[in-house]
């Protein structure tokens, strides 16, 4: 199966006859005129779709964001070599008509798709390829800018330079590349078909240089849709690629407007002013449902809704702390109230979607009293408001932002814009506080900037208290959540160290066994490791895993075409609207 729009042009076939006139008996009948062929009913134009969501981009580079809403848009534009199955998280061909593999998995031929053109009217060939690869890996490629951020691919290729997995991709011919590796690598095609590994036209990255992917630099790639403008905190519109290699699509093009607030979303929806949205309020869903004029899909729950600690606080890295912030923590209040019937109760980080899952795990009860009896185990018999910066923590110059010792307050930092994960935010975020609260615990709720700004201080390891933050899948193996997160390693024998992103947390057994799994080709033995893991990350309260939501998306009753996709790549090209 290819990526090819579900829109299909019908046309009408209309016979006429007519009525002989009345002739005197004597007289033979006249002939009969021929008939007039009638006009075939013209089609129905392509129209435009419009998408609301609650945040814009980030950047519409994928191989330097980490955001839905930048992959949202990316993925109509640009494509990977593989891509994931209608419906499904099994991946196959899109760019690369096929890879091989040898005996061990260490070498990789792909063959490439022939006569497919960049929307700049580029060829995209092996040259395309090596020269997208080439400038994610290597930290001195000069398209490989320094102030951006390749997070993507240093997790899900073990890292840059020598340190990556894949050694070297290398030109068999014009459309013929090799991939080789330095170790197997088990999710290997998985990892290919990820929105953030789609390929860029190198000539628009050579003329836009580090504007490649801003508002002004815009993307270029080879799927069903243009780039047409994008006006930052407003809207992005792309236009319908009529020489896309699958087929036409089936809207003229495509708006992401932005309508920040939930409700608002809801009530453009309403009143036709856009045309499908992910994720609205319990309240507004049972509306939606109710309403003969719209519909709700769901996107299955391969995602998780977390509470994340920052330990470079002191107080955190004791266990009971943790603990007590668990207990206290009411997640099935949090589920009923802001997700309904869509959401489930995260026992750990893998989602039930995902082979790999501990399900002998359960996750520790809302008990406030419980709550408390940790924290005076770990000193606090009066509460906790007030916490102790362990070390210091800098920023990329260097300069002190929390010294050593330093007395802060303690601080809930909640996300600034609806995610399929956390559905609410803002309001979740004082529910959770008012948990806390209720267990003795005291939290400043915080919002700290914007969307962008928010992701930023994460991957610096600069919020400095409690974080709400969550995963969506992109490729359906669970090395895309454990080891993205708590892995990383590019050897056996590594060591890992307190990574920044992820709060300054590190688990060494945790680390080691999840490289064991990435080159393990058989999925049984892999299954058991990422179990082991589960379990591990569980018995070290690493973090306060919430909910899966399966996701919900209002459409309007116009709009047909569309289907939901469990790592959450949205193909637009089959939408119509009537």
């Amino acid at each position: 199966m290819i990526r090819r729009s579900l829109y299909v042009l019908l046309g009408l076939l209309i016979v006429s006859s007519m009525l002989l006139g009345a002739c005197a008996p004597s007289e033979p009948a006249a002939p009969a005129e021929p008939a007039e062929p009638a006009e075939p009913a013209a089609p129905a134009e392509p129209k435009t779709f419009i998408f609301g969501r609650g945040a814009d981009s980030i950047q519409l580079d994928p191989s330097i964001v980490t955001d839905g809403e930048s992959f949202r848009v990316t993925g109509q534009i640009l494509e990977p070599l593989y891509q994931y199955e209608h419906g499904t998280t099994t991946a196959i061909p899109a760019l690369a008509t096929g890879c091989t593999a040898n005996a061990d998995s260490t070498e990789w031929t792909c063959t490439l798709r022939e006569g497919v053109k960049f929307h700049d009217g580029t060829d995209f060939n092996a040259d395309a390829v090596i020269f997208n690869f080439d400038r994610w890996k290597f930290s001195d490629n000069p398209y490989h800018f320094e102030s951006q951020t390749f997070e993507y691919y240093e997790y899900m290729w073990f890292g840059f330079d020598d340190d990556s997995v894949i050694a070297t991709v290398e030109k068999v011919d014009d459309y013929t590349v090799k991939f080789m590796l330095g170790a197997p690598l088990a999710p290997f095609l998985a990892n290919l078909a990820m929105d953030m590994f789609a390929i860029s036209s190198p000539a628009a990255i050579e003329a836009a240089g580090e504007d490649y992917g801003t508002p002004a630099g815009g993307c270029v790639g080879t799927g069903p849709f243009k780039f047409v403008e994008w006006i930052e905190g407003d809207s992005i519109k792309v236009e319908a690629n009529a020489d896309y290699w699958g087929g036409a699509p089936g809207s003229s093009e495509i708006i992401f407007r932005v309508i920040p607030d939930d409700s608002a979303r809801f009530l453009a929806l309403k009143a036709g002013d856009i045309h499908a949205f992910e994720q609205a309020v319990v309240e507004d869903l049972a509306s939606a449902e109710a309403d003969p004029d719209l519909y709700v899909l769901t996107r299955p729950a391969l995602n998780t809704g977390y509470l994340a600690f920052n330990y470079k606080i002191k107080e955190f890295n004791d266990k009971n702390v943790r603990l007590a912030i668990y207990h206290a923590i009411n997640r099935p209040g949090l589920i009923e109230n802001f997700y309904g019937a869509y959401g489930e109760a995260a026992e750990t980080f893998l989602p039930p979607l995902i082979w790999g899952k501990n399900t002998s795990i359960t996750a520790y009860e809302y008990d406030p009293d419980v709550a408390k009896q940790y924290l005076a185990d770990a000193g606090f018999p009066d509460g906790l408001s007030e916490v102790t910066v362990a070390e210091d923590v800098v920023d990329a110059e260097g300069t002190v932002l929390y010294a050593a010792g330093d007395k802060i307050p303690l601080t809930l930092f909640y996300m600034p814009v609806t995610r399929f994960y956390y559905p609410s935010p803002e309001e979740i975020g004082t529910a959770m506080a008012a948990d806390l609260a209720n267990a003795g615990i005291i939290a400043n709720l915080e919002l700290a900037g914007d969307w962008s700004t928010y992701l930023g201080l994460r991957r610096n390891g600069h919020l400095m208290g409690l974080y709400m933050l969550g995963w969506g899948g992109d490729n359906g193996d669970p090395d895309n959540f454990l080891n993205y997160f708590f892995g990383g390693l590019s050897s056996a024998d590594e060591v890992k160290e307190p990574d920044a992103r992820e709060g300054w947390y590190a688990n060494q057994e945790v680390a080691s066994l999840l490289y064991e799994a990435a080159i393990n080709p058989d999925q049984g033995e892999r299954t058991a490791l990422y179990e082991q893991v589960e379990q591990l990350l569980y018995d070290d309260v690493a973090r306060i895993w919430i909910a899966h939501n399966n996701t919900p998306l209002v459409f309007s009753s116009a709009v047909s075409g569309y289907i939901t996709q469990p790592v959450g790549a949205d193909y637009f090209e089959g939408v119509v609207i009537e």
